[in-house]
């Protein structure tokens, strides 16, 4: 029988660590299109629609680079948190200078792939090309290459760890099947795997039928509340994602704002960036539980 892992320790004695990473994104000519694999907060246009694009879809989600991201890297300002945030290279090469601006600021440049596309489609070799030229754009942009990887859509394929590990990436946010960080041995060479919280995403939020910006307030609360207690004998790790076109907007802003004064306001707690809680977890706990790629699948035991 698999038990609990043993209990880390945080820095300073934090009974959590907090990372409210935000996912900022450009889409591929084919969102608001019949039969496009992009999400839409609406029904899709009819194939026999006359014209080819739905551009409610499109400037919707354009919302997030014109206005919330700015609404966004003030309120982390205001409330002195610098966190992560997992980009396309289209979208460092589409706006250079902010990006400097954010890592200025002290915020993580990690990424995503190029373009919000999927690596499920891409032959290994498309996948490695992609990544390949997303690294090449960050480090021209801000002069250093990206640690930190999370796959669009939360959905890698098998090749995906090989080809970050291979780039020089440190951490992999995409497993679902843990709390606390562990090392991943991917043929000869080591990643940190940190999970991301797919079920707190601002994205459950997007369509009407789903639930609304309060309701996943109180979902970040709960979760906090139960990690946070048990955190006195068995410290954990919560991160998820946010995006500008959502939680950018002026009564999405509120929910983010009034989690992190809620977070703030307990003693003990770690707003980190995922850098460095993968930091952390390498100079403190590398050998703390370590498992070797592929490490999924039913009958999988825990290193």
């Amino acid at each position: 029988m698999i038990g609990r892992r043993t209990p880390i320790e945080w820095p300073e004695h934090a009974r959590i660590a907090i990372v409210t990473c935000v996912a900022f994104e450009t889409w591929p000519d084919d969102l608001g299109v019949p039969g496009s694999l992009q999400n839409a907060n609406r029904r899709p246009i009819p194939t026999t629609a006359r014209f080819a694009k739905d551009m409610a879809v499109i400037t919707d989600r354009q919302y997030g680079e014109r206005v919330g991201i700015f609404r966004m890297l003030e309120c982390f300002a205001d409330e002195g948190i610098q966190t992560t945030f997992f980009v396309s290279g289209a979208t460092v090469e589409a706006y250079p200078d902010l990006f400097r601006e954010m890592k200025a600021a002290g915020h993580e440049i990690a990424t995503e792939n190029y373009i919000h596309d999927y690596s499920f489609m891409k032959s290994p070799q498309q996948e490695r090309a992609d990544q390949e030229r997303t690294v090449a754009a960050v480090k021209k942009i801000l002069g250093e290459p990206p640690l930190g990887y999370l796959s669009t859509g939360v959905r890698p394929t098998e090749e995906t760890p090989r080809i970050i590990a291979d780039l020089g990436y440190r951490y992999w946010m995409d497993p679902q099947h843990e709390e606390l960080p562990y090392t991943l041995r991917v043929d000869g060479k080591e990643l940190t795997v940190l999970s991301y919280w797919l079920s707190l995403n601002d994205y459950t939020t997007y369509k009407a039928e789903e639930r609304t910006p309060r309701e996943l307030l109180q979902l970040w609360k709960d979760t906090f509340d139960v990690l946070y207690a048990e955190g006195v004998r068995f410290p954990n790790f919560m991160a998820w994602g946010l995006h500008p076109f959502l939680s950018g907007r002026p009564y999405r802003i509120v929910a983010l704002r009034e989690f992190l004064r809620y977070a703030k306001g307990h003693p003990n707690v770690w707003l980190a960036r995922c850098i460095d809680v993968a930091r952390w977890w390498e100079q403190k706990y590398r050998g703390h539980s370590v498992e070797t790629w592929p490490n999924y699948g039913t009958g999988r035991q825990r290193g």
